[in-house]
């Protein structure tokens, strides 16, 4: 951002009170010719830098990061206006900008035709089946998600919020991009657990199960997973080994066992989802993954199966020989 008048003057006192030689410019008054001469200076070095401010502002290339922040600025009924060689929103009668922005996650990505076609079989095909696969591929398309936030966490947009939003990116986007965009409730998820704890500190039976003996109005394994559900970054991956890193620091836990999770998108249900990790089907685990919303829902619906299920047992590993993996 280009510096003020005044920030540039102010650099310039301070310069000068670096040589001795300078000492007899003394004079405070703001008619001095000396003072004068600096803020001519600085102001011509003011109308540089604005200068070159808006010729960067202008010339800027609209890369992925570029749509990130035109979505971050959306501000739902306010008028859009072209000034200047771009488009910004009238803010004027605003109280809160920051606060009145809808969008509060955001996640862009593009597919390239070389993540589909590669080596020669490009070239066997004929140009139709290539347009087929281009589209059907997503290919050259900016995929853009997006959520509001509602309660500390991602929510989706609703139909009267995310039309208007679609309308807004199309109108300032490059000629010829193509942009999809998602705002969708978040994938469901469904974790299973055995855990081996410390009998003295968290309950491994009965209705108080998994909480602490201290206080059994605390459930801290499954609170930490539902931490880790929720600060995930938007769009981020959830990495099992991450998890079973936070659960292993949990009070009372001595070894935690990752057994199942199991993922699908809000309209899906499990059957028909991925079962992206299960110790009991012989087959490399998934280092991680991504949910399709850019988030999980933590509000689960049990009656679905969606949630953490955890299996408490004491930690007796040296007296148990019939203990197994």
């Amino acid at each position: 951002m280009a510096r003020t008048i005044a920030e540039i003057q102010q650099v310039i006192f301070t310069e000068k009170e670096k040589y001795f030689e300078l000492d007899a410019l003394n004079s405070t008054s703001k008619s001095a010719i000396w003072r004068l001469w600096v803020f001519v200076v600085s102001t011509a070095i003011w109308l540089h830098e604005n200068i070159v401010e808006r010729n960067a502002l202008l010339s800027r290339p609209h890369t992925l990061n570029w749509y990130r922040e035109q979505a971050f600025s959306y501000i739902p009924g306010a008028d859009l206006i072209w000034e200047d060689g771009y488009f910004r929103f009238n803010t004027d009668g605003i109280a809160d900008v920051e606060a009145a922005k809808l969008i509060k996650y955001c996640a862009i990505s593009e597919r390239l035709f070389s993540d589909v076609f590669s080596g020669d079989d490009d070239v066997t095909q004929n140009t139709e089946e290539l347009i087929k696969e281009y589209y059907y591929n997503q290919v050259g398309i900016v995929t853009i998600k997006v959520a509001k936030e509602v309660g500390g966490v991602p929510s989706q947009l609703t139909t009267g919020e995310k039309l208007p939003f679609i309308a807004f990116m199309n109108e300032i986007k490059d000629a010829g991009t193509q942009l999809r965009i998602i705002s969708t409730a978040g994938d469901k998820i469904r974790i299973v657990m055995e855990v081996y704890v410390d009998p003295l500190v968290i309950y491994t039976e009965g209705v108080n199960a998994g909480a602490l003996i201290s206080n059994s109005s605390i459930k801290p394994v499954e609170d930490i997973i539902r931490d880790y559900l929720r600060n995930l970054e938007f769009n981020g991956a959830f990495v099992p080994t991450f998890l079973i890193d936070r659960v292993q620091n949990v009070e009372g836990v001595q070894l935690p066992i990752l057994r199942q999770v199991k993922i699908a998108a809000f309209n899906q249900d499990f059957s028909t989802g991925n079962t992206v990790y299960d110790d009991t089907d012989m087959r490399k685990e998934t280092s991680f993954f991504v949910p399709t919303s850019g988030y999980f829902n933590t509000n689960f619906d049990t009656s679905n199966d969606e949630g953490i299920y955890v299996t408490y047992y004491p930690y007796n590993l040296q007296t148990d020989p019939s203990f197994n993996l």
